[in-house]
């Protein structure tokens, strides 16, 4: 006989991602989080690796899980990198050896 355990457990939370959506999930102390249904299950259906979901999360949990007062985890977007043209369609990162070494003046 082959048995399987299923455990549930961990607080319910709502996230919005960076389009808007809001999310609700279940976050497993063991298993992470787990995307609901509207009426607290699991869904069928998880999101996908490219969904924006999972960079919320993943930047909610490096910045301290920290939820607001209205009850949403909060989070805030990574800044953007200061980019260099090196030429055509090439760019570095401001302040590396490339950037430093082939960056272009803009005049």
């Amino acid at each position: 006989m082959k048995t399987i355990h299923i455990s549930y457990g961990g607080p319910d939370r709502r996230i919005k991602d960076a389009t808007g959506k809001v999310w609700r999930f279940e976050m497993h102390p063991y298993c992470g989080p787990a995307v609901q249904d509207a009426r607290g299950e699991l869904a069928e259906k998880q999101p996908g690796e490219r969904s924006p979901f999972w960079k919320a999360i993943n930047l909610w949990a490096r910045q301290g899980a920290v939820i607001g007062p209205d009850g949403l985890c909060t989070w805030k977007p990574e800044p953007e990198p200061s980019l260099v043209h090196l030429g055509g369609r090439n760019y570095a990162i401001a302040g590396y050896g490339l950037a430093e070494k082939y960056g272009r003046t803009t005049p």
